[in-house]
């Protein structure tokens, strides 16, 4: 019998009040698994998308799954996704609106452009619409589908860096609870793996960032450039609690695969996830809380931009930039409002070049050598030394080093989005085989 390559995307599930796409992927996972029928590919993909979009689901992330099946169970592979997203544990919620895509055969040009525009500014749904008509996709909505553009454009991603996560999940009456993960074990596991995972820990502050705020099911989850030391955690980490199910994805996380995209500033839009590269205009002010502002100008306009205090390395860099500085900032786009302009929030800062710094200075004698002093107002300057005056001489300009110098600034741990990258990492080091186990059950 032949086979049938199929992509499904899903996006949607989550809600404030426990729902999760990756849980609901771990799901679906769990039941394909026990499907003769049905063949991974690869790790299922949690594509996170522009995390600027107001009206994004927690983290902006949509998931993927390559498969393989055998023809004449496609309608089976349907009636597994409609279940999912007809379900009433995910429809209770107003703010969740689940989407299931299928696409036959490798994603279309237009799909993959798709995922290129999420990730950096807001998508129509009615262009989602459009382009999955003509590449043939079956979608499966249960109320209006704002979740087909988080779908089809987890379907059409192409990774081409990539990094891993092991999420592990919670039983379900524990969903809303505090989690109870021990510090130390996390400070070890990321010892036993430094330089194979990422954004354990802020030494800073010691905060620990394995583990989520919210109510969802995800007990804590781990990232890095190798799926093999991932599996560490689960035999590290201590979390108070049993995890109830765990699954490693491929991920565009900690990649900056939003950061790609530099724009001219008169061509900015609100939300936009983008790159300006200009000169400093208006130096470091510090504001209320610790927050640092600049305006950064490209010729075609000026743009202020936004450091704000708990993003620790980035902050403190931007209180030493100073006018002349050339720069590129990164970030997403922060719509006007009644209190503010429109801004770039800052998620990272390369400067090219920084201007030196120039002070005046007193004259040297001419006679010794010694730095003069005033000999009052209209009388010159007078050598504390030889006692030498002078009427002609002027204070001089000196350039002084700054302690700003070329490079790239990025936030400390703490503030790092899904998408962030780290500056410790290169490109993902994994095995281009699947380890074994990746999910359980």
């Amino acid at each position: 019998m032949g086979k049938l390559l199929v992509n499904v995307g899903l996006d949607d599930f989550d809600s404030p009040e426990g729902g999760c796409t990756t849980y609901v992927a771990s799901l679906l996972v769990e039941r394909l698994d026990r499907e003769p029928w049905a063949e991974f590919l690869d790790y299922p993909r949690l594509v996170r998308l522009n995390p600027n979009v107001p009206f994004k689901t927690r983290g902006n992330g949509a998931v993927s799954l390559a498969l393989e099946i055998e023809e004449g169970r496609l309608d089976d592979l349907l009636g597994i996704l409609a279940e999912l997203v007809r379900s009433d544990e995910w429809l209770g919620h107003g703010k969740t609106d689940p989407v299931a895509v299928a696409l036959v055969g490798e994603p279309p040009h237009p799909v993959r452009v798709l995922y290129r525009r999420a990730l950096t500014t807001v998508v129509p749904l009615s262009l989602a619409e459009r382009l999955a008509r003509a590449a043939g996709a079956l979608v499966l909505r249960a109320k209006r589908g704002r979740g087909l553009v988080g779908a089809l454009a987890a379907v059409g991603a192409s990774l081409t860096d990539y990094t891993f996560e092991l999420l592990a999940y919670r039983r379900r009456e524990m969903w809303g609870e505090p989690r109870c993960i021990d510090p130390e074990s996390v400070v070890e596991f990321d010892r036993l793996t430094r330089g194979l995972t990422f954004g354990n820990v802020d030494y800073e502050t010691g905060r620990v960032l394995v583990a989520p705020r919210g109510p969802d099911p995800v007990l804590f989850g781990v990232r890095g450039d190798d799926p093999r030391a991932l599996l560490t955690a689960l035999d590290v980490i201590r979390a108070g609690e049993p995890v109830d199910r765990w699954l490693i994805f491929r991920t565009n996380q900690g990649t900056d695969a939003h950061l790609r995209l530099i724009k001219p500033v008169r061509e900015l839009r609100p939300y936009d996830s983008v790159g300006v590269r200009g000169v400093v205009v208006e130096g470091a002010e510090v504001g209320p809380g610790g927050h640092v502002r600049f305006v950064v100008s490209d010729g075609t306009g000026a743009i202020t931009c936004m450091a704000y205090s708990e993003t620790g390395h980035l902050n403190r860099a931007a209180r030493l930039l100073r006018p002349g500085d050339e720069v590129e900032v990164w970030g997403g786009v922060r719509p006007p409002s009644r209190r503010y302009e429109m801004c770039i929030n800052v998620e990272r800062l390369r400067v090219l070049s920084a201007r030196p710094a120039v002070h005046e200075v007193n004259p040297r004698c001419p006679a010794c050598g010694r730095r003069m002093k005033s000999a009052g107002k209209g009388k010159g300057y007078k050598c504390p030394k030889c006692g030498l005056r002078a009427r002609s001489l002027s204070r001089v300009s000196v350039a002084v080093p700054r302690l700003l110098e070329p490079g790239l600034y990025a936030a400390s741990p703490r503030a790092y989005r899904h998408l962030t990258k780290p500056p410790t990492r290169a490109r993902a080091r994994g095995p281009p085989l699947m380890v074994t186990p990746w999910h359980e059950p």
